[in-house]
């Protein structure tokens, strides 16, 4: 398998993770003949709460906490029996291409396909997966670069390595938090608050499912020595937090200019070739 290849099959899964709320959701539109999407049971005024900031605060200290078994972790990761042999190796290198990139890109589409289909609900999962996916990666990227934490392979086996601001010109030194293990939680959280919001019975099965999967992308990164623990552990937290926020406060709240902008917009196949985009513009 060519590293095109590879590239292919992990936009094809992202694509997939990405698209697993849409059916549910049509489904459950379908069976409430046109009902709008109930509203979450509690609004919050503001994206942020006090119990986001909690919530936050506990993550912060079983963060610390995992710490403590960073370089443990790292070396049993390493281990010749964990490694394996280069077939495994490579499919686990093969897996780790399930970043932002691909995620991204997998929503995107998902909106897409929604817009071309005339789907306003595919349009609206699409939508705020590629939202959460934003801020999830635009939080990540700041975080890390400015602690400049050093990666396993670069630290000379100290955890607490950091480069204050080294991040944003290292690759090296842009361990925490791991934006693989954030966007893939990003992703599912989001799918799963949708399914929540359209059809609460499926999250039992949906839930377990869409998390599982997030969790593969942070575990190939300490197969490859990419991340300590603890980075995988912030990272999943964030990219759960984004995923859930942004889908409860968009359907919780007044549609955002830029919302109503996106989801307003038409697009169709143009008579010569192409596509043509219609705007329906809502004050």
């Amino acid at each position: 398998m060519t590293s095109t290849d590879i590239a292919v099959v992990a936009g094809f899964a992202a694509l997939v993770i990405c698209a697993t709320a849409v059916p549910i959701s049509l489904a459950a539109q379908q069976a409430a003949d046109s009902i709008p999407v109930a509203h979450p049971a509690h609004i919050d005024k503001t994206f942020f709460t006090r119990r986001d900031a909690i919530l936050t605060g506990a993550a912060i200290v079983g963060t610390i906490a995992v710490e403590r078994f960073d370089l443990k972790i790292s070396r049993w990761t390493q281990k010749p029996e964990v490694q394996g042999n280069p077939s495994r190796h490579h499919v686990v290198k093969s897996l780790t291409l399930l970043n932002e990139t691909p995620f991204t890109f997998g929503a995107v589409a998902v909106y897409g396909i929604g817009r071309l289909t005339g789907s306003s609900t595919t349009a609206d999962v699409g939508l705020h997966m590629t939202e959460a996916l934003v801020l999830t990666t635009g939080f990540g990227q700041a975080i890390r670069g400015a602690l400049g934490r050093a990666r396993p392979s670069s630290s000379n086996g100290n955890p607490l390595t950091f480069r204050y601001g080294r991040g944003f010109t290292d690759f090296e030194y842009r361990s925490f938090p791991s934006l693989h293990a954030a966007t893939a939680f990003a992703a599912s959280a989001a799918a799963v608050e949708e399914i929540r919001l359209r059809d609460p019975g499926a999250v039992k099965w949906a839930a377990p499912l869409l998390y599982g999967a997030a969790s593969i992308p942070g575990f190939t990164r300490l197969y490859l020595n990419k991340h300590w623990a603890s980075d995988v552990v912030a990272g999943s937290f964030l990219g759960a937090l984004m995923g859930v926020k942004t889908v409860r406060y968009a359907h919780s709240h007044r549609r955002t200019r830029l919302d109503r902008w996106l989801l307003g917009a038409s697009v169709a196949a143009a008579p010569g070739g192409g596509a043509e985009v219609t705007v329906n513009v809502v004050p």
